[in-house]
């Protein structure tokens, strides 16, 4: 019956597949997350500790139900806490956010990710205050092609979403990208993933939608702060 689908259907249906694929992987976590909080008291002897870190400059953020963040833009010395989030993130929400199975980034893609020049690449991250363990991050990078337009993304840890940690990115985030002249946004989002969807719609107009084999380009222009 798939070999009667389009090329764009093929597509969308392997997304879909790897999404549930994804999903199937955080609800097994989920499930051996609480078969050793009951066997083991709640203790896993094997796991990795990381190191402690100094405390954090930049901006101190107050969330809405108390917790406090600090975000700062992204610097070369943040390539372990990276590292660190991106295999903390669910695997749903790392799949959201490269649209490709992962589980790690190389060590060429951290130091590509974090030796930005703050213009045409800007990545604004978000630390836990309390602990500052590295949270979330939103960046653009500007289009080759087009100097006024640039591709935003923003990924926030499982347990900090939902709490204005990404939206707290992504004003900062339109801030500098208007700062340095950009107009458009665009922000390629799989299908079905709302959050993504309100965020965008959170700091920039949408101006028109393209959804194409799984996946949906949004563009829009940055808001001005407090619109």
């Amino acid at each position: 019956m798939r070999s009667h689908l389009s090329p764009d259907e093929r597509r969308e249906y392997r997304m879909l597949v790897a999404e549930l694929r994804a999903l199937e992987q955080d609800i097994e976590h989920a499930r051996a997350t609480a078969r050793r909080a009951t066997t083991g008291f709640g203790l896993d002897l094997h796991a990795r500790r990381e190191p402690a870190h100094a405390v954090v400059r930049g901006e101190h953020v107050r969330l809405a139900d108390g917790a406090e963040i600090v975000v700062r833009p992204i610097e070369p010395g943040d390539e372990h806490d990276l590292d660190v989030g991106v295999r903390h993130l669910g695997a749903l929400s790392r799949f959201r956010r490269f649209r490709v199975p992962i589980d790690h980034l190389s060590p060429d893609q951290l130091t590509e990710l974090t030796h930005v020049d703050h213009e045409s690449h800007e990545a604004i991250v978000a630390f836990d205050a309390a602990t500052s363990e590295g949270i979330g991050v939103a960046r653009y990078v500007r289009a080759p092609h087009d100097p006024a337009q640039a591709e935003f993304t923003c990924a926030v840890l499982d347990q900090w979403q939902r709490r204005g940690v990404g939206t707290a990115l992504v004003q900062r985030l339109s801030e500098r990208a208007r700062a340095v002249g950009i107009e458009r946004f665009t922000a390629l989002i799989v299908v079905g993933d709302e959050p993504a969807r309100r965020l965008v719609a959170r700091v920039a107009d949408v101006i028109e939608e393209h959804p194409a084999g799984g996946t949906v380009e949004i563009r829009g222009m940055p808001r001005e702060p407090g619109s």
